[in-house]
């Protein structure tokens, strides 16, 4: 089965084939005509969607995805609270219990880190990962990507800013692996020592050759950066003083952005609060709108991938 669960699963072959794949959907997505010729893409296949944390851009871009390729689509918005999980069952008991009922996939979104794996374990169809606590979210992370090719046409030898909640944020996580699989990045990791980025990540981008260095300051590190990759701070993931402390610790505004390159663009995975300030989006470097939009055929692409259908002789297997 091809589950999707982790960022570092996916070579750059597949990356490369991903991005195209998703090309062809947002070509077609905008014609009205081959719009409905896509149904026919994933005719009478399921999806199970089952939230156990809010989303909006993951859960309706992926039901928007499966419904555009023809599937039909079963969700859940609030598992955490109206589901069988209020009354102890497992994890594990939920799936096999869903598997049961024939989907074709599951999309997961859990609060514990390592629950899409867990999910995985036990199923009978693809899991994909929409999110599991702290773990990661590797397709926010693919689609991540597929906007710094779609904005700047190219991912090798990018200066990557990525900043905010670095210890809590599970897309920070998961983009800085998928930046390793390319030639001549440079990652500067932004936060207070509180957020900071976890070992595990500096110690697979030393393994990989990565160039990385961390700073408290995001002021120095914006001068140089081709992509700023910002993010909030999660006070759902720590304790209340330490929101306190750092939740005004970078905002960026018009002085940030005036210290950018004309090239550079600023992404965030949204939701956002008060560290990307609401005049910057007029800014044409602010990119983060065309990103989330970016998830709707990546993720149509994602589907048809790990459903198995059509196979391309160009596709990875």
């Amino acid at each position: 089965m091809r589950h999707i669960l982790r960022s570092q699963q996916f070579d750059r072959p597949f990356l490369e084939w991903l991005f195209r794949r998703a090309d062809d959907f947002s070509a077609a997505l905008e014609s009205a005509s081959k719009r409905r010729e896509l149904a026919n893409t994933l005719p009478g296949r399921m999806l199970f969607t089952l939230f156990y944390e809010p989303s909006t851009r993951t859960r309706f871009s992926f039901e928007a995805a499966a419904r555009h390729l023809g599937m039909q689509v079963i969700s859940t918005e609030n598992a955490r609270e109206f589901s069988s999980t209020a009354k102890g069952e497992t994890l594990e008991d939920t799936i096999r219990v869903l598997c049961g009922y024939r989907p074709d996939a599951i999309c997961l979104r859990h609060f514990e880190t390592g629950a899409a794996e867990r999910a995985a374990a036990v199923s009978t169809v693809p899991v994909i990962n929409a999110g599991d606590g702290t773990g990661q979210h590797p397709t926010q992370a693919l689609l991540d990507l597929y906007t710094i090719v779609r904005e700047r046409g190219r991912i090798d030898g990018s200066s990557v800013v990525i900043g905010g909640d670095l210890a809590n944020g599970r897309t920070a996580r998961s983009l800085a692996y998928l930046l390793g699989k390319f030639e001549h990045i440079e990652i500067t990791f932004v936060a207070p020592p509180e957020l900071r980025v976890g070992e595990d990540i500096r110690a697979y981008l030393d393994r990989h050759g990565v160039r990385f260095r961390e700073e408290e300051k995001l002021f120095p590190a914006l001068a140089e950066a081709d992509v700023v990759y910002w993010t909030r701070i999660q006070e759902e993931r720590m304790a209340a003083e330490t929101y306190e402390a750092t939740r005004n610790c970078f905002t960026i505004g018009p002085t940030e952005t005036s210290r950018m390159r004309p090239g550079a663009i600023i992404l965030h995975p949204l939701p956002r609060v008060n560290e990307i300030a609401p005049e910057v989006d007029a800014d044409p470097r602010a990119a983060y709108f065309r990103q989330s939009a970016n998830g709707h055929p990546l993720r149509m692409a994602l589907l048809e991938w790990v459903l198995g259908e059509p196979v391309r002789d160009d596709k990875p297997r």
